[in-house]
């Protein structure tokens, strides 16, 4: 009925594109496979300072505090992008290894107990303070030394 002679192939239509006859790895090595955000580069690998203190839910300085006992320092990226210039970067695994640091939790439990001790402070229940105080939580730091040594 229409123009093409038995046994040929169909002509691919102008609008088709020209990859859609070929394999699976001709397309990917025409075109590159489409990587997901986050799973590869830069941002697989490291993390700005501000991002790793809303992940671990606590302050700059207990953050400093928890780095320097276990040891964990900031990386500087082989490539650092150009308009992140002096940003701090720390690495996935790093971060990763923190927040499961039974220290984080003691150092939570501590930020509660002073809320609590500075609320009956301002609502002048000085003796309420006082018998709180010896309550404070309180952390060893056996298992980092068992850790490193």
């Amino acid at each position: 009925m229409g123009n093409r002679i038995k046994g040929r192939t169909k002509k691919k239509s102008i609008k088709a594109a020209i990859h859609s006859g070929s394999s699976q790895q001709q397309k990917l090595s025409r075109m590159g496979k489409v990587r997901k955000r986050h799973h590869a580069g830069l941002d697989a690998t490291f993390i700005g300072r501000a991002k790793v203190l809303k992940k671990l839910q606590i302050s700059l300085r207990d953050f400093r505090r928890l780095c320097i006992l276990k040891g964990v320092y900031p990386r500087q990226p082989k490539k650092a992008p150009k308009n992140k210039k002096g940003q701090v970067f720390y690495h996935i695994k790093d971060v990763k290894a923190l927040a499961h640091e039974p220290l984080l939790d003691k150092f939570r439990e501590f930020r509660a107990f002073m809320k609590k001790v500075r609320r009956s402070a301002n609502r002048h229940e000085k003796d309420e303070a006082r018998r709180k105080e010896p309550l404070a939580p309180k952390y060893t730091l056996h298992h980092l030394v068992r850790e490193r040594y």
